[in-house]
């Protein structure tokens, strides 16, 4: 179960809006699973919020002007939203992110102010008429005029109606990773399939198992002998790269991005490509020999596995070493934005149709395995200059702290030793007395 990240105040609008259909579920359904994908509480905010449909227990309902639960946390960050409006979690969590800032207003793509960050404490308890009034609240240097929200229209004449903006949204879904190939061929293409299949009960899981399957496929029609075989091969390798692009749009677009997901979809990337080279492999057999023809291709399924699991623990760190900025970071970054693209495709239907596959299998065999040892030592260098300076953070923290605590004793022990002096100071002694009484006894 995810961590109470804030809370989502989602505002339905009109009846119409909880019930319209976008990208197979409700608005409110889908409002409410982007709420919960990144880890935060639900409040539908609605004028007729009794008559909503049924909904989970823990979602709060209320009308706008009530008061908000003293229960909730008092520190928490806001995202307050319409329903009616388009967007992915990804968009989200850029918002929830430490570095953005505190409060923020996001326009969609009518201008129309679609979502709002702020802090629990702006509300001042109360709930508002809708994002557009908390906004107004707000300094004007918070607008943020880059459209990425889609306006649905319901029973309005604004916004698009939900099969129109489903393909407004799909088309801005794209990857900074992606190739040149993706981004003139494989997006296009799949931006035109995808909102077909919003509709439908496909899930992003099944896309990715049949990308593998056509990749199988495609690996068999490859390994065969012949011109045309191979060439068919690369095709339907080059439609397993559209349907990597169709997979993570529909779990976007869907609210169905899982970490499961995303593991399921990466190892099946990595398989294909295998297989594919395995293919080509035994395609070249009959030139090469079945001994050499063998090694390439080993050395390549080798290092393409090798290189996927060093990949993937470089992503996992990434946050961690990318800030360095170091010409080794640069590198590595490119390396995984390298690997990640879908541009290996169309290099292995260029060198099926001019009959370049073998010295395409050489040179994959020997770059799988510099690839994974240079990725592999790049990391190593970086991760250790993370932790060292982590440590010197935490040694830079730690003196500090020490610093202050020594300040404070010292404080406290000179507090103790003046008062002391002090109280001695006003203690009569022995001889002060004594030259207290011959005083007054001569005195006249």
């Amino acid at each position: 179960m995810k961590a109470i990240r804030g809370l989502a105040m989602v505002h339905v609008p009109t009846s119409p809006a909880a019930t319209t259909v976008f990208a197979g579920r409700t608005l409110l359904a889908r409002s409410l699973a982007l709420a919960g994908s990144v880890g935060l509480r639900a409040v539908l905010v609605a004028h007729d919020a009794a008559a909503l449909p049924d909904l989970p227990p823990e979602v709060i309902r209320l009308a706008p002007g009530e008061r908000l639960p003293p229960s909730l946390p008092p520190n928490s960050t806001v995202l307050a939203w319409r329903c009616d409006e388009a967007f992915v979690a990804g968009l989200l969590r850029e918002l929830l992110a430490d570095q953005a800032p505190r409060e923020r207003v996001l326009l969609d793509d009518i201008g129309r102010v679609a979502i709002v960050r702020t802090d629990f404490a702006r509300l001042a308890g109360g709930v508002p008429e809708d994002p557009g009034s908390l906004a107004a609240a707000l300094p004007g240097h918070a607008v943020d005029a880059r459209h990425r929200c889609i306006a649905i229209a319901t029973d309005a004449a604004e916004g698009r109606p939900p099969r129109v903006a489903e393909s407004a949204l799909v088309a801005t879904l794209v990857n900074p990773r992606d190739g040149l190939f993706d981004r003139l061929l494989n997006r296009p293409i799949s931006q035109a399939i995808t909102p077909r299949l919003l509709r439908l009960p496909v899930t992003p899981n099944q896309v990715t198992l049949l990308s593998l399957a056509v990749g199988g496929l495609a690996a068999a029609a490859l390994a065969r002998p012949g011109f045309a075989w191979p060439v068919a091969g690369a095709l339907l390798m080059q439609a397993t790269a559209v349907l990597d692009c169709m997979d993570g749009e529909i779990a976007r677009a869907k609210v169905l991005e899982s970490a499961w997901g995303e593991r399921l979809d990466v190892t099946s990337d990595s398989l294909i490509h295998v297989l594919a080279f395995l293919g080509i492999a035994v395609h070249e057999w009959p030139r090469l020999g079945a001994r050499l023809a063998w090694t390439l291709g080993a050395m390549f399924a080798i290092g393409g596995l090798l290189a996927f699991a060093v990949v993937t623990r470089a992503e996992r760190t990434e946050d961690r070493w990318k800030p360095i900025g170091s010409p080794a970071a640069r590198l590595l970054g490119g390396m995984l934005a390298t690997l990640t693209t879908r541009d290996l495709s169309m290099l292995v239907l260029a060198a099926a149709l001019l009959g370049l596959l073998r010295p395409l299998l050489v040179g994959a065999a020997f770059g799988a395995q510099g690839f994974w040892v240079l990725a592999l030592l790049l990391h190593g260098h970086l991760m250790r200059e993370v932790g060292r300076r982590e440590a010197v953070s935490a040694a830079a923290g730690f003196t500090t702290q020490v610093g202050d605590q020594s300040r404070s004793v010292s404080r406290q022990a000179f507090s103790i030793a003046a008062s002391s002096f002090e109280g001695q100071s006003r203690t009569p002694t022995a001889g002060s007395r004594k030259r207290a009484r011959a005083a007054r006894f001569s005195s006249p």
